[in-house]
């Protein structure tokens, strides 16, 4: 059985050799060998290239998470805050132009007319969740 096994492998490489290294086509089936195996390269290259990117970006939000507790807190000027306040909470406020908004040392007084309680509380939520913000002073006042 070995033997026959032994022949069959000496037979397979025989015929391989006589197909690549035939005098009329062999040269262009070892190109075309070739050019596929370099094919094949490049695309388990650019996989393994791929997959260490996002490797390298899942260990990098992971340094993020970990180091986030370490890093300072950015402090803004008044206005700069006073433009993060239009564009995060005032840009999704429909009634802005009913609103006036002064901020001092990073602490926002906010006047002017809501609609309703739930509106004013919505409203002093959102200037709350802007970056920087300290102290809120509320000065608005609900239509009856």
């Amino acid at each position: 059985m070995r033997k026959l096994t032994l022949v069959g492998v000496v037979a397979a490489a025989a015929a391989a050799a006589a197909y690549l290294f035939d005098p009329d086509r062999g040269r262009s089936r070892r190109a075309r060998l070739s050019d596929q195996a370099a094919a094949r390269a490049r695309d388990v290259s650019e996989a393994v290239k791929a997959k260490v990117e996002y490797q390298k970006g899942v260990a990098q939000g992971v340094v993020h998470e970990v180091t986030e507790p370490f890093r300072p807190e950015k402090e803004y000027d008044d206005q700069t805050l006073l433009q993060k306040v239009r564009s995060e909470a005032l840009g999704r406020w429909p009634w802005s132009d009913s609103i006036e908004i002064d901020i001092t040392h990073g602490n926002v007084t906010i006047n002017g007319t809501v609609e309703n309680t739930s509106d004013r509380e919505r409203l002093l939520d959102l200037i709350r969740d802007v970056d920087g913000i300290g102290m809120v002073d509320d000065r608005l006042e609900v239509r009856s």
